[in-house]
């Protein structure tokens, strides 16, 4: 046996249970929150997960990120985006027991623009129409599919601010 190998089981060993106590209960119970749906866009990572943190979510959701967020869950534009947002919803409730859905939308999106092309709407109240119409489609099927589930809407700025959207 290698003296090194020896040496980190002591440690761990060590530890005990005043170790462990400094795990979080939540790791332990498999339980993460809510699951966020984002959009892939890379100019919002970070802000995202700023977002998340400053709404005390660090470490406390799944994540998905697909080409349009809300939009992707619902659009006949992107079948296969569809399919892979449910199953993920039904994976984080098994898995990690949520209790909600948090959708970031935000504007200038480029899956918005190819789902809606020439009627993409780019003025700020017109694109902001055009989100929340999405999220009450999105909001429609989630209350059918999972009616379990809370949801909440927001949409982001490039400058990584952030508005609830009502639904």
């Amino acid at each position: 046996m290698d003296h090194q190998n020896c040496m980190h089981r002591r440690h761990v060993l060590a530890l005990g249970a005043a170790g462990f106590a400094l795990v979080p209960v939540a790791a332990f119970a498999g339980h993460a929150d809510a699951l966020v749906l984002t959009c892939i866009d890379y100019r919002l990572v970070d802000d995202a997960v700023k977002f998340f943190d400053a709404k005390h979510l660090t470490n406390d959701y799944d994540q998905v990120s697909l080409a349009g967020a809300s939009l992707a869950a619902v659009s006949d534009k992107f079948p296969s985006s569809n399919t892979a947002f449910w199953d993920h919803v039904q994976i984080a409730k098994t898995l990690h027991h949520i209790t909600k859905v948090i959708v970031l939308d935000h504007r200038d999106c480029g899956a918005y623009k190819v789902a809606f092309g020439d009627k993409f709407a780019a003025e700020k109240t017109a694109e902001t129409a055009q989100h929340q119409a999405v999220m009450a489609e999105f909001k429609a099927a989630l209350a059918k599919k999972f009616p379990d589930l809370g949801v909440e809407f927001y949409l982001m700025a490039l400058d990584g601010s952030a508005e609830v959207v009502a639904v």
